[in-house]
């Protein structure tokens, strides 16, 4: 009988421990929050056909990644509550007025609020629309893993560039610039 109870004092406290580590190292259902540029994760899309959707955007009008095709497009995932995202947006929004007419810019709200990405695009004077992805699949088709992240998809549809994390002060500005340039210069 007391080699049992030894062996339930070595057990129990075992398999809790594993419970607490496996429940540790499960993926978050959320997007992270990036504050610096980050790699990208492995499997990364860049040169496969973007993924199309038909999306309703913040004002209830239907965009469809089809009908931009022709020029190129800039799809930011951002988010009200994500900090850095706050951060990069007048830097996100003078590009798109800077580029108007030769580069599409759409925003890609995810796991927000309807009013608060609302507010966050009109408080940021955001030039360009921006889609609701309520259940993350826009998330998951084009393999992003922390907020901010823009995807550069050229005028053909392919994806040229994925930046993880803002664009912030002069030198986000002119990392993003160059993005732009090189997407111009892209079938």
């Amino acid at each position: 009988m007391r080699r049992w109870r030894w062996l339930l004092f070595l057990v129990v406290p075992l398999v809790l421990a594993t419970g607490w580590v496996l429940r540790r190292a499960q993926v978050p259902t959320t997007p992270q929050v990036f504050s610096a540029p980050r790699p990208l994760p492995t499997g990364s899309p860049l040169g496969r056909p973007a993924p199309g959707f038909l999306r309703e955007t913040l004002d209830r009008r239907e965009l469809a990644l089809s009908e931009l095709l022709g020029k190129p497009v800039v799809l930011n995932f951002w988010a009200s509550w994500c900090a850095p995202c706050r951060a990069e947006a007048p830097t996100l929004a003078q590009a798109a007025r800077r580029f108007r007419g030769r580069v599409h810019f759409v925003g890609v709200n995810v796991a927000d609020e309807i009013q608060e990405a609302r507010r966050f695009a009109e408080q940021y004077g955001l030039p360009f629309p921006s889609v609701l992805d309520d259940d993350g699949s826009l998330l998951r088709a084009y393999r992003v893993v922390g907020l901010p992240t823009t995807v550069f998809v050229t005028a053909s549809g392919v994806i040229r560039d994925v930046h993880a994390g803002p664009f912030l002060g002069a030198e986000g500005a002119r990392r993003l610039e160059a993005y732009l340039l090189r997407l111009l210069k892209e079938p």
